[in-house]
């Protein structure tokens, strides 16, 4: 019995290990929300300006920041609209930090005053180790709201929203999450 019960704590104590990776501090650098994060994936930290932001310079940047870095050519599904997500797009140049966790975007020519705006992020978007970023985190904390069917009319990009690629749906069947801000 004392040979049973020692080879159950010896089990419990290695899946414990596995579990909470290998005896590091569930504290440590990316589990506190402070960025860090693993190779493998990553979460969306923060939008600047953040949902329902008022009184935004029209020449401010708008700036993205993720825990881990990003893959390529996520910038792509980044978009802002005037009004509301079925408003024209904006023209934006977009450029990633050195190590792929921050995303500046500057509009191509100063944005309208006193103007509403949505910005719109993908919700099927990859870190650089090929898994979906998290939204659910932070998103909605930063006023964002997950795009589902019901809140689009017309077309996005020039094409219907049921013809946008995967980069744009979530695994939870949303189009991804919108921001919107006023400008000054």
């Amino acid at each position: 019995m004392t040979k049973w019960i020692g080879g159950l704590a010896t089990l419990f104590a290695a899946t414990l290990g596995v579990a909470c990776g290998g005896g590091s501090s569930m504290t440590g650098s990316g589990m506190d929300g402070s960025g860090g994060g693993t190779s493998a994936g990553a979460v969306f930290m923060s939008v600047s300006p953040a949902g329902g932001a008022t009184e935004m310079a029209v020449g401010s940047p708008i700036t993205f920041r993720f825990s881990g870095a990003m893959g390529a050519g996520m910038e792509q599904y980044f978009d802002l609209h005037m009004g509301d997500l079925s408003g024209a797009e904006v023209a934006m140049s977009c450029a990633w930090s050195a190590d792929r966790t921050q995303l500046t975007c500057t509009p191509g020519s100063p944005l309208a005053s006193r103007t509403t705006y949505a910005i719109h992020l993908g919700g099927g978007m990859m870190s650089a180790g090929g898994v979906a970023v998290d939204y659910t985190t932070y998103g909605p904390g930063m006023g964002g709201q997950w795009i589902m069917g019901g809140m689009m009319t017309g077309t996005h990009g020039g094409m219907a929203w049921g013809m946008m690629g995967s980069g744009w749906r979530n695994a939870n069947g949303s189009y991804g999450m919108v921001f919107t801000f006023t400008t000054a």
